[in-house]
């Protein structure tokens, strides 16, 4: 299934397909993790070269879900052969940061670009899931809530809107839509008046595969 989904990214012109990498379960996490990666490496073999990247999402870490931390995700990743030219790259959601236990409306968002710097090699995400979430710091728990209705608040978008350093990633909303796409085009519209230069076109979408405008290296 991911095979085809990377080539169809491919012949649409996609930029990015999104990977929740799994879990462990009940299981030892380090055996998860090798398989994890051998599984990886079997699907990148098959699908082949091509320009759209698998971006692997960091998770809340429930059920024993891999990738909770930033540099547990880039851990999952397989070892590149030459062979191997399709970008993989790293798509964070802000309700999964703020459940796995980063403090993303105090210092925690300072210690995710530098874990991703460390860990990744890349100075921002590659892609950007910007949920709020109705759950307490370190819970696990994957709600999503519209920007600003949540734990995090008003605050933590407003600065990540004017951070200069997420000048190039996407943002992504993942809420329900409602009727006729109303709270998604509410939250868009909160969003906007919350950006200091509001010349810069901001998007979003409510599901699907989403696309990454700025590729991995």
């Amino acid at each position: 299934m991911l095979v085809e989904e990377l080539k169809a990214a491919d012949s649409l012109g996609l930029a990015g397909v999104v990977l929740h990498p799994g879990s462990a379960g009940s299981g030892n996490r380090r055996e998860a993790s090798a398989r994890c990666r051998a599984a990886l490496a079997q699907v990148l073999g098959l699908a082949g070269g091509g320009e759209a990247a698998l971006l692997l999402e960091g998770l809340a870490g429930s059920g024993g879900q891999l990738g909770s931390s930033v540099c547990e995700l880039a851990g999952l990743v397989p070892s590149r052969g030459p062979a191997t030219t399709r970008p993989v790259g790293v798509c964070l959601d802000l309700a999964h940061l703020w459940a796995a236990g980063y403090d993303v409306r105090g210092g925690g968002w300072e210690m995710v670009l530098a874990e991703l710097g460390e860990c990744w090699g890349v100075p921002a995400p590659h892609l950007l899931h910007g949920n709020d979430t109705p759950v307490e710091r370190g819970s696990r728990k994957d709600r999503h809530a519209p920007p600003g209705d949540g734990a995090l608040g008003e605050g933590v978008f407003r600065r990540l809107l004017d951070d200069p350093r997420l000048a190039q990633t996407p943002l992504v909303l993942e809420i329900p839509p409602g009727r006729d796409n109303h709270f998604v085009t509410s939250a868009l519209a909160r969003l906007r008046s919350w950006r200091a230069d509001e010349s810069c076109p901001l998007g979003g979408a409510a599901g699907g595969t989403r696309a990454a405008r700025r590729q991995p290296g």
